[in-house]
């Protein structure tokens, strides 16, 4: 039976999707002395008024999908040719890049080494300082396809259709649920069984899976407690999981050729298979 690890006891911890009705805040102070999501914000509209396609990824996304995650890194792709003058752009506006500590590098791999890091807060303490990150389509991608616009609520439901989304720059696009799980099994696929990236990005899916598809208040029901099973109906919740899984197989969610991705969430959310023995790189 699948026993995934157990998330950060953050569950009592309520955050609402950031909302992107992108209208960016008249900065009449300076920009790292205004909130967080505000300077997000304004960042984000000055990249989708110069052009560039931004799509969003991790923290935001898996709260958007009910994964109450405190958001400490606020990722986005842009396409890799752009990665640089974005990132230009966000210093020349007020957000001065940082470099990933040793402690980073060793301990989340490409997910430090390939971002650009950009500070949103004005405290420099590390326990305070918070990011706009900023990552290569060439590291994770998404085909027009798998995108939602951001004004569009369908990608906080577990079930989608499969209708072709805004191509409109202007707005940050959403991963649809189905691509924001087949994304990172995917990236998974790329790095060894044991390395930073895969354990960092195995505690995502299992966070994804707990949050989105079992929708456990908790995230995680320990299966040898037979009093929790019980609770929270995991039962119900497995069997409805399936079947949303198997509703994006039959909407044509996964990519020709990764049918075996939705095959293998099936097994995974019904304890017939485990997270860590997902296919890696040899």
């Amino acid at each position: 039976m699948l026993s995934p690890p157990r998330p950060p006891h953050i569950h009592d911890i309520s955050l609402p999707p950031i909302d992107f009705q992108l209208h960016a805040p008249a900065v009449k102070t300076p920009l790292r002395d205004l909130r967080p999501e505000e300077v997000v914000q304004f960042a984000l509209q000055k990249l989708l008024d110069a052009g560039f396609e931004l799509t969003e990824w991790r923290a935001p996304l898996y709260r958007r999908m009910s994964v109450p995650k405190l958001v400490v890194d606020y990722s986005y792709i842009v396409p890799s040719d752009d990665l640089e003058v974005a990132s230009e752009i966000l210093a020349r506006i007020g957000l001065p890049t940082l470099t990933p500590s040793r402690l980073e590098l060793k301990t989340e791999g490409d997910l430090a080494a390939l971002g650009r890091f950009h500070q949103i807060t004005r405290s420099k303490e590390a326990s305070c300082v918070q990011r706009l990150v900023l990552y290569p389509s060439s590291f994770v991608s998404f085909h027009p396809s798998e995108l939602l616009a951001s004004d569009d609520d369908e990608t906080c439901s577990s079930s989608s259709s499969s209708s072709s989304s805004s191509s409109s720059t202007s707005t940050v696009h959403i991963p649809r649920p189905a691509a924001a799980f087949a994304s990172v099994i995917r990236t998974m696929l790329r790095y060894p069984r044991f390395c930073s990236v895969r354990t960092t990005l195995n505690s995502d899916l299992s966070e994804l899976i707990g949050y989105h598809l079992y929708k456990l208040a908790d995230g995680y029901v320990d299966p040898d407690d037979g009093a929790d099973w019980e609770q929270e109906e995991i039962r119900r919740q497995i069997e409805e999981a399936r079947r949303v899984v198997r509703q994006w197989g039959w909407d044509n969610e996964w990519r020709d050729g990764e049918e075996w991705i939705g095959d293998a969430l099936v097994a995974i959310v019904a304890g017939e298979g485990d997270i860590g023995c997902a296919p890696w790189k040899s």
